[in-house]
């Protein structure tokens, strides 16, 4: 078990309180947000990937790593995406074991909708982000000792 080596600032823990209570919020907002465009989260977060990379990691694998599933997870999630009709999969021509996965137009249509829609909660979510990550600079230069030159 590992002890604590200082106790938090006030500072500290008002960030991590705002940032907890941040991603609560972005949680709680996708989730609505996707399912009026008829998506999961899970679905969104697939979507994301698939118009996110390059299409040299839109398979299986690369989908996994990504969204940090199983194998078996992402396999279920592709296969439900795919009978919505939001992805599609095709043969890789230089391998026959790959198959290449993409976004839909329906399946994107209702992705941008949702991006869209979720806009503002991104930017309170970056906002605190933000603002964690400046009190953090602060906290480091606080406790970096400047090094002394030699004679």
């Amino acid at each position: 078990m590992s002890r604590p080596t200082s106790t938090p600032s006030a500072e500290e823990l008002t960030a991590i309180a705002e940032l907890r209570s941040a991603l609560r919020r972005f949680h709680a907002a996708t989730d609505a947000i996707t399912q009026r465009h008829g998506l999961t989260a899970r679905r969104y977060d697939l979507l994301a990937v698939l118009h996110g990379v390059p299409d040299r990691a839109r398979t299986a694998g690369g989908v996994a790593r990504l969204l940090q599933l199983s194998p078996n997870a992402t396999t279920e999630l592709v296969d439900r995406a795919v009978a919505a009709g939001l992805v599609e999969r095709s043969d890789d021509g230089d391998d026959a074991r790959v198959k290449r996965l993409a976004p839909t137009a329906d399946g994107t249509r209702r992705f941008y909708a949702a991006v869209g829609e979720l806009r503002p909660e991104r930017e309170r979510l970056l906002a605190i982000l933000d603002e964690i990550s400046a009190y953090s600079e602060r906290l480091r230069r606080s406790t970096v000792s400047p090094r002394r030159s030699r004679p």
